[in-house]
């Protein structure tokens, strides 16, 4: 048996649970100090470093009875993000013992702020532990180095989940309720930029019995949002055009898209402030009213990726349109300026062949004379 010292984010009991994979009440715990030492917040980051530091005590949770299993779990949740077992002492109201601590080499780190735990468990502390899932899905398997270099997006996908338990209307479709789903096994084959998960499990029928065990796989985004500007004074929208993989991978003769302005919605976001930043990023353009058109799944038989749609007013005048994005994404945009009901003709054309901006024009078409100014 072995014990630790935490000083940050795996304080977090529920994180830590997670990531041994076994519930917090099974965890033996006390309060403990290093002396000499600070804890700090890596500037531009979510989590905490340790640093020398004459004078300070570095206050912590030390963890008692840990099992080699918890151990290489640990390392391998640790390891991926440049964290090292060291060996140290430390203080506990029964007299100092010796534990292992995590702690980082620094390099390209910047120490900050005093850590502060509560502050990180109410902006982080549901966020991060549902993304401990994802990059535990890994081990032991998967290079804890891959798991890191994917963080961004497992984070993003963990906002996504937290979004989705939100309760939701069930006025004609079947209310969810505890034990409709009984999963029994869950494996990631796939893990890049995007990732694939695939499921085991069991359904209740809708004659009232369960199912036989299928087999399921999911590709996995995280939540988007799309925003189409519009300028009533006008009546023009702002369409975006660049070349999409999507169209490429199908075959189909023509690869330039014409979308609304889209853009994965970051972890911390709200889908209000992904469209204003995308929409600056993508065509230089401030958003004014923003006006909820939609969420949707895109395709819920294989895609868990689901889409908020947005239009917004803006002033879409002489300096608006023209060449756009984020060179360092490998963005090449260019905007577009059309009256809306050359859009529309866009649509019944099928030169606007993707369904966010189609949504939102038909939106737009049913609410639009709401915002014109009187004739």
């Amino acid at each position: 048996m072995e014990r630790m010292f935490f000083y940050g984010t795996l304080c977090h009991l529920p994180l830590l649970a997670r990531v041994l994979d076994r519930p917090a009440g099974t965890l033996t715990t006390r309060p403990a100090r290093l002396a000499d030492h600070a804890v700090r917040l890596a500037e531009g980051e979510s989590f905490p470093l340790i640093l020398p530091e004459p004078g300070k005590q570095a206050e912590g949770l030390l963890v008692d009875g840990l099992t080699a299993e918890d151990r290489a779990r640990l390392d391998y949740y640790e390891g991926g993000y440049g964290f090292d077992r060291q060996e140290v002492s430390v203080e506990t109201a029964g007299g100092a013992v010796k534990a292992g601590v995590y702690a980082h080499d620094r390099a390209g780190l910047v120490p900050g702020a005093p850590w502060d735990l509560d502050g990180w468990r109410r902006r982080w502390g549901d966020l991060v532990t549902e993304a401990a899932s994802e990059a535990m899905l890994g081990y032991p398997d998967r290079p804890p180095e891959v798991t890191a270099r994917r963080y961004r997006m497992i984070l993003a996908r963990a906002a996504s989940t937290l979004r989705a338990r939100q309760p939701g209307p069930a006025t004609l479709r079947k209310p969810t309720g505890p034990g409709d789903i009984v999963e029994t096994a869950r494996v990631q084959p796939y893990a890049n930029f995007f990732a694939v998960e695939e499921y085991t499990f069991r359904h209740t029928r809708f004659d009232g019995r369960m199912s036989d065990e299928m087999v399921r796989a999911a590709f996995l985004t995280g939540d988007a949002a799309t925003v189409l500007p519009y300028d009533p004074a006008r009546d023009a929208v702002l369409l975006i055009e660049q070349v999409r993989a999507g169209p490429y991978a199908r075959g189909d003769s023509q690869v330039w898209s014409v979308e609304a302005i889209a853009g994965l919605i970051d972890p911390g976001e709200t889908p209000e402030e992904t469209v204003r930043r995308e929409a600056l990023e993508e065509a230089g353009l401030t958003i004014g009213a923003l006006h909820r058109c939609f969420g949707y799944y895109t395709s819920p038989g294989a895609k868990a990726e689901y889409i908020y749609s947005f239009v917004g007013e803006a002033d879409l005048g002489a300096d608006a349109g023209g060449l756009g994005g984020v060179p360092a994404e490998g963005e090449d945009i260019r905007a577009h300026v059309v009256p809306f009901a050359r859009a529309m003709d866009l649509v019944d054309t099928g030169e606007i062949g993707n369904a966010p901006l189609i949504l939102s024009l038909l939106w737009l078409a049913r609410h639009r004379e709401a915002f014109r100014p009187p004739a």
